[in-house]
């Protein structure tokens, strides 16, 4: 899969849009070695209102990369400055994978 295909996945807020990518044929990777389970618990994390946001949408509007490290506490942050707040997301445990690709999700720090 190229990577403009991958730039087409929006934020995923609704169970709707989440059941579109399946039939196109993407898995939700998660902790989880049962993909059901992984399912399961991702969709209960949507239905109390988080939205997950794919790493290319974060970069093709501007955000910025952190690694892991011990002063991030492990995760890898993406962040943009607008209009003088920092933005910031994390990468959570779940991907969405598809014919080798794994397109890496990230969560909203608050």
């Amino acid at each position: 899969m190229d990577r403009k295909e991958s730039e087409d996945i929006n934020p995923i807020k609704e169970i709707n849009y989440l059941q579109e990518l399946i039939e196109k044929g993407y898995i939700v990777k998660g902790p989880n070695s049962d993909i059901s389970k992984n399912l399961f618990v991702f969709k209960r994390i949507i239905k109390r209102d988080y939205r997950f946001i794919p790493e290319s949408w974060l970069e093709s509007r501007g955000y910025k990369f952190v690694e892991p490290s011990d002063f991030t506490k492990g995760y890898k942050l993406a962040y943009k400055e607008k209009e003088g707040i920092i933005q910031e997301y994390y990468e959570s445990n779940y991907s969405l994978y598809k014919e080798g690709d794994e397109i890496h999700l990230y969560l909203k720090c608050k």
